[in-house]
């Protein structure tokens, strides 16, 4: 069973303890569909990072700098790894192919 999504925080390099939280909301909601019994396509993932990012800038706008956009897309492509998706995220929001893990 995918065990991925955590209650524990990971450090997303935010402004405060509160941006951290929000961002680890992000990356749960978006680990939820990844490990769901129904498989998303590339374009969906873009979207779900986008539409994250989007929820968690409306009170944390540092949420766009580099390191908190590639601390969310590490976390979400070791949901991508776990599963066996044959592509991951980047932190600029676009899908690199892989092949499978």
């Amino acid at each position: 069973m995918p065990t991925t999504a955590t209650t524990k925080t990971t450090d997303f390099e935010m402004y405060t303890p509160a941006g951290n939280r929000a961002c680890q909301a992000a990356v749960n909601s978006v680990t939820r569909k990844i490990l769901g019994k129904t498989r998303i396509t590339a374009e969906e993932l873009e979207h779900l990072f986008e539409e994250a990012c989007k929820k968690v800038s409306q009170t944390h706008k540092e949420v766009y700098d580099t390191e908190p956009r590639w601390h969310i897309g590490n976390e979400i492509n070791k949901a991508l790894k776990e599963v066996g998706y044959g592509f991951r995220i980047d932190y600029y929001g676009g899908v690199q192919y892989i092949g499978t893990f």
